[in-house]
């Protein structure tokens, strides 16, 4: 961990709010890093606060104000420097955002301020962080194709890796879901948000959760006790 917003990016991994993180400045440590820590090897955050060589990107704005025979107003400056570092995080992390990244923000955006309806913006806190990147690229897909069990069928994947779609031959917009996972409150309204996101309004959906459907000729589906009939 080399900058402050490597920091920042620990925090996010570590179910950590950025806002909490505090930045310190410190004069003791390497002046080939921005981040002063033991081990330069961590990509962890360990402590809420990090401390940060002030002299290392920002020599010209804080050579006088963190001089060392300067004294008074400590605390004042300290405070400041927090703040400067907040926004210079926020800045740096901006600067690698394609216009890609935009767009699924503005639809994380609309989705939590419930554009898409209340129950969807409930639906979305459902889900983990790294799930929501997966979710927002596939409604980035939706945006352009329209309804899609395809585009269904990745994301189910990609939430629920041993889950199976499939769309019936015999009767049109029957579509069988097989989600490999005990069935929970949590997942209820998960599934829920998912298939009125991708799925056309007239498709009937059958759910399986934690027993696949039998099949004939398919002996894995075909165990006692193990299967679901249909």
């Amino acid at each position: 961990m080399n900058y402050a917003w490597e920091a920042a990016l620990a925090a996010d991994q570590a179910g950590v709010s950025r806002e909490t993180v505090r930045y310190v400045p410190v004069w003791m440590g390497s002046p080939y890093t921005e981040v002063v820590l033991e081990n330069i090897n961590t990509g962890s955050l360990e402590q809420p606060e990090v401390e940060v060589n002030p002299l290392y990107r920002f020599s010209k704005v804080f050579s006088s104000l963190f001089d060392p025979d300067r004294e008074g107003y400590e605390k004042t400056r300290e405070i400041f420097f927090d703040i400067f570092m907040q926004y210079m995080v926020q800045l740096d992390l901006r600067q690698g955002l394609s216009r890609q990244e935009y767009i699924l923000r503005f639809f994380l955006e609309d989705l939590l301020d419930g554009t898409c309806g209340e129950e969807a913006a409930l639906a979305v806190g459902e889900f983990e962080k790294d799930e929501l990147r997966p979710l927002l690229e596939q409604i980035r897909k939706l945006y352009y194709c329209g309804s899609s069990i395809y585009l269904f069928r990745q994301i189910m994947r990609r939430l629920y890796p041993d889950s199976l779609v499939y769309a019936s031959n015999d009767t049109q917009g029957q579509i069988l879901v097989y989600v490999g996972v005990k069935e929970s409150e949590k997942d209820q309204k998960r599934l829920i948000f998912l298939q009125e996101m991708f799925l056309p309004i007239y498709d009937q959906v059958y759910l399986f959760w934690e027993h696949h459907f039998g099949i004939m000729d398919v002996d894995e589906t075909m165990i006692l006790e193990e299967m679901m009939l249909f």
